[in-house]
């Protein structure tokens, strides 16, 4: 995937941080949800503002912005205030799975189970349990509505250990931004009621990564994004080396702290050690792949040869169901009993590539708009 020259012009133009005085998110220094400024509420109006979550409504009714506080981590939070670690890309636990849940929390799995939360107690459950609850309640109804949702926009608190280097990449950088601004410019009058996930990361592959969460129409969702492409393709390489270098620079360390830690960066090895290890490892691997990096011996050198290799690379604007499907998710959620049950029509997750969801937010959100106006319409 190297890139044209016509495309590398494009590098040269002057980029600047994202202008803050016209944001509709307040965020911190990671890239946090904190609130919303006054010009989000022109629009809107708040519905629901606790320590974990924020809802808003347009005040036609049409739209809904739902942004999380809490972090996803699951032992990263503040009982006293009623901030809880909560993962709410993921299924609400029985009580004997959060106490399970919380006893292997030491054993290197942070942030990976399928469950949305540890307890260590029913009462301390019953809160957690709650706080999901309320939170699905503003997601799952039969009224149409379009709802725009930033599940991993929390800010972490995490100290950095031998498990996560850096906490703050559990925080979905920008999204929330991305989201809100989706939410206040997308015009359409719902129908029905959909949802549309947005979420960040940091490996490899398009500007937007989509997952159909096994209840949109996959083939649909090819077709839409081919346009979507051609509009978008040499806007995007602008942040395409910016991109690859984000991702270089921080990958190996990463890596070689997987092999330091477990002596092995084989995945099939690393399943039986640690999850979040073993399905990072496999993303990479996936990404690497995305562009033509094939890695055939799970070392230090081959990974480390593979990422040299990424020099003026053409990114692609759109991804589908390559890296993330979200098809486990929606299961967890019960997303197909939803739509049965009438309280959902389709749902989407999207996938940002952390450097554009952090720097040019805009532009992410003028792309997701123009596939939710071609696939939901």
């Amino acid at each position: 995937m190297t890139r044209v020259n016509s495309l590398r012009i494009i590098v040269g133009i002057q980029i600047t941080k994202y202008n803050l005085s016209m944001a509709l998110v307040s965020e911190n220094t990671h890239g946090a949800h904190i609130g919303v400024t006054p010009a989000f509420l022109q629009e809107f109006e708040i519905v629901e503002s606790n320590p974990n979550f924020d809802v808003f409504d347009s005040n036609d009714g049409s739209r809904r912005f739902i942004a999380v506080k809490a972090s996803r981590i699951a032992d990263d939070e503040d009982v006293s205030v009623g901030r809880f670690g909560i993962d709410f890309n993921r299924a609400k636990p029985e009580f004997d799975e959060a106490i399970v849940y919380r006893a292997s929390l030491n054993q290197g799995s942070m942030w990976m189970s399928n469950i949305a939360f540890a307890a260590f107690n029913e009462e301390e459950y019953q809160k957690k349990a709650y706080v999901w609850e309320s939170f699905y309640s503003y997601i799952f109804d039969a009224i149409p509505k379009t709802v725009w949702v930033a599940p991993h926009s929390g800010s972490v608190a995490k100290s950095p250990d031998n498990s996560l280097l850096d906490p703050h990449v559990m925080t979905d950088t920008g999204t929330a931004e991305v989201a809100a601004l989706c939410a206040f410019n997308d015009k359409i009058v719902a129908a029905k009621r959909i949802m549309i996930a947005v979420h960040a990361t940091g490996f490899l592959g398009a500007v937007l990564n989509l997952g159909d969460l096994g209840v949109a129409d996959a083939n649909k969702m090819e077709m839409v994004t081919k346009a979507v492409e051609s509009k978008y393709h040499e806007k995007v390489q602008i942040l395409a080396d910016e991109f690859i270098e984000d991702f270089r620079s921080k990958t190996l360390v990463y890596i070689e702290n997987i092999q330091d830690q477990h002596k092995t960066l084989d995945p099939e090895q690393l399943d039986g050690l640690s999850a979040d290890d073993a399905f990072a490892i496999r993303l990479y691997e996936r990404g690497l792949r995305f562009y033509g990096q094939q890695i055939r011996r799970h070392n230090v050198d081959e990974f480390r040869q593979a990422l040299t290799n990424l020099v003026q690379v053409d990114v692609p604007v759109i991804s589908t169901n390559y890296l993330y499907t979200g098809r486990n998710v929606g299961m967890l959620l019960g997303l197909q009993e939803k739509k049965a049950q009438g309280l959902l029509d389709s749902a989407i997750q999207i996938e940002c590539a952390r450097v554009y969801s952090a720097r040019d937010p805009k532009l992410v959100s003028e792309i997701v708009l123009d596939i939710r106006k071609a696939f939901f319409n």
